[in-house]
């Protein structure tokens, strides 16, 4: 406990693990009194805006309670705070923002709330790794735009759930791998993909194609072509529960880019590992392609 709410309540250790500094490496921080009730910790960049966290209140191996100020984008105030309890298995720490979400915003403040969700599960995740580099934790990084050829899959189909997805995923891809293999001719041996046609965020439902790379297609086989064009990467290692604060965050740095969405086109996953061979989840490796005009 000791450890961990040391290093939690140090802001100078704030920027190795936050899911905001991802996406501007590069920005401005400005630190005072990082481990003292009344110090700071301000940032400024050009995608991530501008703000500052103050500590105003430390209540030892218990609680912090912290006064955060947004500047830019736009102005605002919260209340964050982060409770830790004991545990058998270690130590538990809760991370709580309340705020009053500024008038023209309203309108789709549940969207934010999910979106910042996420980002404190990230943040979280990459916390535990920074504690404890043994533990399941994520690791991101952006890749930039890249070029995809034109690549045609054999598939199934699959609409309902991203509960009931991954559920599906762990029977489909060794059916789809086990019905190609024998096929030496046809199948290409290249990562599968998971292409997701259609994501409702907020009722977390989609419809989308888990396919393996095949030459082409037999006569009313399933399956799809896609074409070739530019996508915004990232890669992201570990566990694939990690996979939906990831995509917030690829299409967090897509909006700070001000990048275009081609809507015609799936995002894709493509799973650079077979998670059979690599025991250590942390090794997994998934590229998340958005596609861009």
């Amino acid at each position: 406990m000791d450890e961990v709410f040391a290093y939690v309540r140090d802001f100078s250790n704030w920027t190795a693990w936050s899911p905001w500094a991802l996406h501007e490496p590069g920005h401005t921080v400005s630190i005072n009194n990082p481990n003292e009730q009344g110090g700071t910790y301000a940032w400024d960049g050009r995608l991530i805006g501008a703000g500052q966290m103050q500590h105003t209140g430390i209540t030892q191996n218990e609680r912090l309670d912290i006064l955060l100020t947004f500047l830019r984008p736009f102005k605002n105030t919260a209340k964050v705070v982060w409770s830790f309890k004991t545990t058998d298995g270690g130590t538990e720490i809760t991370w709580d923002m309340q705020s009053q979400m500024p008038l023209p915003m309203r309108p789709i403040q549940g969207f934010i709330a999910k979106m910042i969700g996420y980002d404190f599960a990230l943040g979280l995740a990459l916390l535990r790794g920074k504690l404890d580099p043994s533990s399941e934790h994520p690791n991101l990084s952006f890749d930039g735009i890249v070029p995809r050829e034109a690549q045609t899959y054999a598939t199934e189909h699959f609409a309902g759930t991203l509960v009931d997805m991954r559920i599906v995923m762990k029977e489909a891809y060794p059916r789809l791998w086990q019905s190609l293999s024998q096929e030496t001719e046809r199948w290409q041996k290249k990562p599968a993909i998971a292409a997701y046609h259609k994501v409702k965020f907020m009722k977390a439902t989609t419809i989308m194609d888990m396919g393996l790379a095949v030459k082409h297609l037999n006569a009313g086989e399933a399956g799809m072509t896609l074409p070739a064009g530019k996508y915004f990467q990232m890669t992201m290692r570990g566990n694939y529960d990690f996979l939906p604060s990831s995509w917030n965050t690829i299409y967090g740095q897509v909006k700070m880019q001000k990048l275009k969405i081609d809507k015609s086109r799936p995002a894709l996953e493509v799973y650079q590992i077979n998670p059979m061979e690599a025991p250590n989840s942390n090794k997994w490796t998934t590229l998340l392609c958005v596609p861009i005009k």
